[in-house]
C-alpha cells in the first residue's frame, strides 16, 4: 500500500457534524423522487456502505460518462475478504480517503492494507481543529448550513488532491468520507460539473446517499462509549446515532432545499462559477477540463 498525506494547521473552532450532518435534520423531511437510473450503479458488497459508481450519466452535449472508472463510497472498514475480492478484480488503483485523523483511527481502511497495489491518498486533518465562518449577519451555532457554505473552503486541499488523481488517470478510483454523502458527495459533486453533466442530474446522484447508505455498516463494532473519552469523532457520533434508528437522514433542508445547492450557491456567489472555482481554487481550468472529459467521456 502506497500512502501519501499532505499535512494542513487549521484553527481550533467548535466540533463540526460531517459525517453525521444530516442527523441534524427533522425527522418530518422527505426527500425529493429521484428520476435517474440508479439500478446498476451501487456495488454488491456485504460490508459495504454507499459504495457506487459515477458512470453512465449523460453530459449537456450527449456524452457518457465513462463506467467502471469513478467511484464513490462511505467508510470501507467493514469489507469482508469477499468483498475485498469483488473489488480485487476491478483492478483499483487509488483510494481518495477524504476522513479526518479521528476517523480513520476508528475505522481504518483495511482493504488498502491488504493490497499493495492501491495508491491510499489521504490528507491528514483533526476533526476537531476545523474552522467555520458564520453566515454573515448571523450570530447562531453554525449548523449543516453553514457547513456546506464552507465545505469549499474547508476540503480545498483534498479537492485538489482528488482531482489532481483523476487528471493523472490513477483509475480505476474510489473517492470516500464516512457516509460518503457530504464530502464524498461535494467531490462527486464537482467531478460531474467537470464532466458536463447537468446540474440536476448531480443533485440526483446526490441525494441517493439517503437511499445506499447503511449506517449500521458505518457503525461497525466500535465501542463508540469507550472511544469518545479520547476520539473527538466518537463522541460526535455517540451524540447522533440516535438520530439514525429509522435510517439516514434525507439531505435536504427544511424547505426541500438539498444540501448541495448550499454549496453550489456559495461557490457562486463567491468565484461567480463552478468552473471559476475549479480553476481558481483547484487549479483546474479549461486544459485540465478537457483533459478529464477526454479521460472520463465516451
Amino acid at each position: 500500500m502506497k500512502i501519501h498525506s499532505r499535512g494542513i494547521t487549521l484553527a481550533i473552532s467548535a466540533l463540526l457534524t460531517f459525517s453525521a450532518a444530516p442527523y441534524l435534520q427533522a425527522e418530518t423531511q422527505t426527500a425529493p423522487q429521484t428520476k435517474i437510473d440508479d439500478s446498476s450503479r451501487l456495488l454488491p458488497l456485504e460490508g459495504g456502505s454507499n459504495f457506487r459508481d459515477l458512470g453512465g450519466y449523460t453530459t449537456a452535449d450527449n456524452k457518457t460518462v465513462r463506467s467502471g472508472v469513478l467511484f464513490r463510497s462511505g467508510t470501507m472498514s467493514s469489507l469482508t475478504s469477499a468483498d475485498e475480492k469483488t473489488l480485487n478484480k476491478r483492478h483499483f488503483k487509488t483510494v481518495v480517503d477524504l476522513r479526518s485523523q479521528e476517523e480513520l483511527a476508528l475505522y481504518p481502511n483495511r482493504w488498502v492494507s491488504h493490497n499493495p497495489s492501491i495508491s491510499y491518498i489521504n490528507h491528514p486533518y483533526s476533526v476537531a481543529e476545523m474552522k467555520l465562518n458564520a453566515p454573515e449577519g448571523k450570530n447562531k451555532p453554525i449548523g449543516i448550513e453553514g457547513f456546506y457554505g464552507n465545505i469549499s473552503e474547508l476540503y480545498q486541499p483534498q479537492m485538489k488532491m482528488y482531482f489532481q488523481e483523476l487528471l493523472n488517470n490513477n483509475t480505476p478510483l474510489v473517492v470516500n468520507c464516512s457516509a460518503g454523502q457530504d464530502r464524498t458527495g461535494f467531490a462527486s459533486a464537482l467531478l460531474l460539473s467537470a464532466l458536463g453533466v447537468p446540474r440536476e442530474t448531480i443533485v440526483q446522484d446526490y441525494l441517493l446517499s439517503t437511499k445506499y447508505r447503511r449506517p449500521a455498516v458505518e457503525r461497525g463494532d466500535v465501542d463508540l462509549e469507550a472511544a469518545a473519552k479520547t476520539n473527538a469523532f466518537a463522541k460526535m457520533m455517540l451524540h447522533y446515532n440516535k438520530k439514525e434508528t429509522k435510517g439516514p437522514m434525507p439531505l435536504i433542508t427544511a424547505d426541500g432545499t438539498p444540501f448541495i445547492n448550499i454549496a453550489f450557491a456559495h461557490i457562486e456567489q463567491k468565484y461567480g462559477s463552478v468552473e471559476n472555482y475549479l480553476d481558481q481554487a483547484l487549479a483546474v481550468g479549461p486544459t485540465e477540463i478537457n483533459k478529464l472529459k477526454t479521460l472520463y467521456l465516451q
